[in-house]
């Protein structure tokens, strides 16, 4: 037996014999073990130390990071299971701020590694999802991201008058951003943004969008659930209420798919995020992740000669 990850409360250990009986019988060792060491010196009822089996996984893949795992599982609550139960850990796959693109991405990935499919096989897999993603053979709505308006992460308030004047007045990003004259301040002649909770504000991804989405059409201003997209080569500007300079926005924001219908995506970042999906496996097992995004249609140098 062999301990191969442990966390919080759990352990995983690794049996010779791969069975249920055999972990049985060496958790019911265990216990006795511990109860030496750890007498029941308050009479309860139960002892205040008991291991219990949970579970029993066919294969389990840990990654190099804490409290992140993947595996199938056989055997659950004291019962064999007819069909294996895929379970994950740590993996972002779980989070709902990801594209739908990474999501499946992972999700593949992990489901490949513990079946035990050869590096080759899930690095080809990788390989052509790339590329296809790269060249922008993607549907649109498997890079698109949704949230929801937040009126409070659009108010700020200027730290400088708050100083000087015991001002508390809020002042909403939206506005700031409709002030185009760089030279014209909303409340004193240095400014100094920040949250309602006193921290940095900063703008970024759907936030971002949605400010560009909103000084541009102030009759139909995004207020409830959106989506939104990381651009490339956007021919237009927006003037950025923090920074007080006019930038091309790196996202943009809309309330339905079809309003992003007219943008051209960044291939090469949502590209970028099927090999940031992979990393977690490939560090774990140390493959070549490399290879992932190689083209195999150049030659080498050593192909010259």
């Amino acid at each position: 037996m062999k301990v191969v990850y442990g966390h919080t409360d759990s352990i995983y250990v690794k049996m010779e014999d791969d069975s249920v009986e055999k972990a049985q019988l060496v958790l019911d060792e265990l216990n006795e073990h511990v109860r030496e060491i750890f007498p029941n010196v308050l009479g309860l009822e139960e002892h205040p130390v008991t291991l219990e089996f949970e579970k029993f996984f066919k294969t389990l893949g840990v990654g190099c990071k804490k409290n992140r795992n993947a595996g199938l599982i056989s055997w659950k609550d004291g019962k064999h299971l007819d069909d294996l139960e895929f379970t994950m850990t740590g993996f972002t796959a779980k989070r709902v701020a990801i594209t739908p693109l990474a999501k499946k991405i992972q999700l593949e990935v992990l489901d490949r590694w513990v079946k035990e499919e050869s590096e080759e096989d899930i690095t080809n897999y990788l390989h052509e999802e790339y590329f296809n993603v790269l060249n922008g053979d993607i549907d649109k709505s498997m890079l698109a991201q949704r949230s929801r308006f937040r009126e409070e992460r659009f108010q700020v308030k200027c730290s400088t008058c708050i100083r000087l004047f015991s001002k508390t007045s809020k002042y909403h990003l939206h506005e700031l951003a409709n002030i185009v004259d760089g030279k014209r301040f909303p409340c004193c002649n240095k400014p100094s943004f920040i949250t309602m909770k006193g921290k940095r504000p900063t703008i970024g991804s759907g936030i971002e969008g949605v400010l560009y989405h909103n000084t541009k059409n102030p009759d139909n201003m995004i207020d409830d659930s959106y989506l939104y997209l990381r651009v490339k080569d956007l021919n237009d500007t927006y003037f950025h209420p923090l920074n007080r300079n006019d930038v091309v926005p790196n996202y943009v924001s809309a309330m339905t798919l079809e309003g992003l219908s007219s943008y051209t995506p960044d291939y090469r970042h949502y590209a970028s995020s099927i090999i940031s999906k992979a990393e977690p496996i490939y560090d774990a097992m140390g493959w070549d992740i490399t290879q992932i995004y190689r083209d195999r249609k150049q030659s080498s140098v050593e192909d010259w000669f």
